[in-house]
């Protein structure tokens, strides 16, 4: 097995791989120069092309999805009905436990399982509340609501507790994507024990609210949820809206891609998410501070993927939280936006080498 030092540019397509380092002063990460061209090593050999997507997903991801997955519900402590699935591997190298982003659900992470099929890891992913297949704090899917982060905490911590550890793992690798690499990182800090590495992709350690200044949508957000209005939409945000691909707000660069989640949104309602309510934009605000502030509580070695091109959450904010993680190595995707996973194979296939690197490897 090849040893791939940790200061090292991945492969050839000019990923840019920075160590933090707290004694940088202008610019919290040091830029490694290095660039080794490691395509023998680490490339997409399971990953679906583009060009045969149309047929190759339906015709063996799906299948191969509905046939390896096993799924269940659990019932959190205010009696809300929870949905997880898991796709477990007989003699396994480890558990990886996945936290979906905002509005996410785990039928968000079929190609990357498929992607990752072959590296001989358990996978176990819990659809958050109101999100997916699991009840929120409102009684319509219209709108994003919750009436505390911290239940998204205790939630995970009662899946752990009832399925992923209902048997042992040799190691546990913790992922988790945007709002999930928020409840990710907070719940590393609060529970060491709970995973051997770390695995954040465009952790939402900052919201990008512009034009708006953050504490500009705080003031309205705090304002509405004082006189009532908790569960009315932000302004500029509403029901669910179907988009086609060319200048869809998501900004998704892969046209089949796009098009497969709005072939899910159209089939089930669940995948249909509203938009952000007063309420949930403050407990948004709230957890993107508390993780933030939980990065000086890391230690675990952490693999933190960063989009060049994100506009949804701040690039700065990352910055500092990897710089404070004892022991992170932060990746750069100039060309990715935030929904890294559902970009064109040029750039999504570097962050799953990415992942594969250090799922295979330990570190980067």
């Amino acid at each position: 097995m090849y040893d791939i030092p940790a200061d090292l540019l991945l492969d050839s397509r000019r990923m840019i791989i920075r160590r933090p380092s707290l004694n940088d002063k202008g610019d919290a990460m040091k830029k490694v120069i290095v660039v080794l061209f490691l395509s023998v090593l680490i490339f997409s050999v399971d990953a679906i092309d583009e060009n045969t997507y149309n047929t190759y997903y339906p015709g063996t991801v799906r299948p191969w999805f509905e046939h390896a997955r096993a799924t269940g519900t659990l019932t959190a402590a205010d009696g809300r009905i929870l949905h997880w699935m898991a796709i477990e591997t007989p003699h396994e190298k480890g558990a990886v436990v996945i936290v979906p982003g905002f509005t996410e659900q785990v039928e968000s992470y079929v190609e990357l399982l498929y992607d990752l099929r072959n590296e001989g890891y358990s996978f176990y992913l819990l659809d958050l509340r109101g999100q997916g297949l699991s009840q929120g704090d409102y009684p319509s899917r219209d709108r994003w609501y919750v009436k505390n982060w911290k239940s998204f905490l205790s939630d995970l911590e009662l899946f752990y507790t009832k399925v992923v550890r209902a048997k042992p793992h040799p190691t546990t690798i913790l992922y988790g994507y945007s709002m999930g690499g928020a409840i990710a990182t907070v719940f590393a800090a609060e529970h060491p024990d709970a995973a051997d590495r770390l695995i954040l992709l465009n952790p939402m350690y900052r919201i990008n609210s512009s034009p708006v200044p953050i504490f500009l949508m705080r003031l309205v957000a705090g304002t509405m949820t004082l006189f009532g209005g908790g569960t009315s939409y932000l302004p500029g945000y509403g029901p669910y809206e179907a988009h086609p691909f060319k200048n869809n707000p998501e900004h998704i660069t892969s046209r089949v891609r796009y098009e497969e989640r709005q072939r899910l949104a159209r089939t089930t309602s669940a995948y249909r998410p509203g938009g952000i309510t007063a309420k949930g934009g403050l407990e948004l605000l709230a957890l993107s501070a508390a993780a933030l502030r939980a990065t000086r509580k890391v230690t675990m070695p952490t693999l933190l993927i960063q989009s060049g091109k994100d506009q949804v959450v701040r690039n700065s904010a990352e910055n500092r939280g990897a710089a404070r993680m004892k022991n992170c190595t932060k990746i750069v995707l100039p060309d990715s936006g935030h929904l890294t996973m559902f970009e064109v194979d040029a750039v999504r296939n570097q962050a799953v080498d990415a992942v594969r690197a250090f799922l295979d490897y330990g570190s980067l």
